[in-house]
């Protein structure tokens, strides 16, 4: 069909160097932007170095400072990347479970590649946060039979389902505006109550919030939180 020309298109554009996204709001007619950059960088790099260096750059915070990642990565960038360029099934473990995807796109979230697909035993599109992933092993090319037409997620990675979805509870007086707009969800009271689904943006974007928001529970997230913040001191 038309519709997989096009996006065959896209993808051989985007293989060359080219950052194309779709803009459009869900259920609206696609707007495809793309965005500046220097598709040398396609040529003068080998794979490994591409990922590597699309790594650091999207790691860099707004003085220019990249954090050293203090863990390899469990799984080879390039092959996730091979798969779905390829459309090879992924099979792969994630959050203690065996997973088997029909991956559709990938891209970055912070410092992490996070891919969307098709998983077999939920008939769900979701995504997944490749820093997550271990064991990977992909399927021959072509062996991915998702269809290309299925709806895919929005383009704000804060609704993705990349870990199990928990309500997290913050206390906002006077801010709950702010909070909703950066997180989604639904005030009550002082209290703004988020479905979490993408935990790694989730506590970015509390952190990005300060002193406008405090996060009450559960005290699964709250650990959490504090865990990274004594990793960054």
């Amino acid at each position: 069909s038309g519709k997989r020309t096009l996006i065959r298109d896209l993808d051989d554009l985007r293989a060359s160097g080219l950052e194309i996204d779709n803009t459009a709001d869900p259920g609206e007619e696609a707007r495809y932007v793309i965005r500046p950059g220097d598709v040398r960088l396609r040529v003068e790099f080998t794979p490994a170095q591409r990922t590597a260096l699309q790594s650091a750059l999207a790691a860099a915070s707004a003085q220019g400072l990249v954090a050293v990642q203090r863990k390899a990565l469990p799984v080879d960038l390039d092959r996730v990347r091979e798969a779905v360029r390829r459309r090879c099934v992924m099979y792969f473990d994630y959050n203690g479970k065996t997973r088997t995807v029909d991956p559709l796109s990938w891209e970055w979230s912070g410092h992490d590649l996070v891919v969307t697909g098709l998983e077999h035993a939920t008939k769900m599109i979701k995504s997944f946060a490749v820093v997550r992933m271990e064991n990977l092993e992909i399927g021959a090319p072509g062996s991915a039979k998702a269809s290309e037409d299925v709806e895919r997620p929005g383009l704000d990675p804060i609704t993705w389902e990349v870990d199990p979805p928990v309500v997290a509870v913050l206390q906002s007086p006077g801010y709950a505006d702010d909070v909703i707009a950066m997180l989604g969800g639904e005030a009550i009271g002082d209290e703004v109550h988020v479905r979490v689904t993408n935990r790694l943006i989730f506590f970015a974007r509390v952190v990005e919030l300060g002193s406008r928001v405090r996060l009450i529970g559960p005290e699964e997230l709250r650990g959490e939180l504090r865990s990274m913040l004594m990793e960054v001191e």
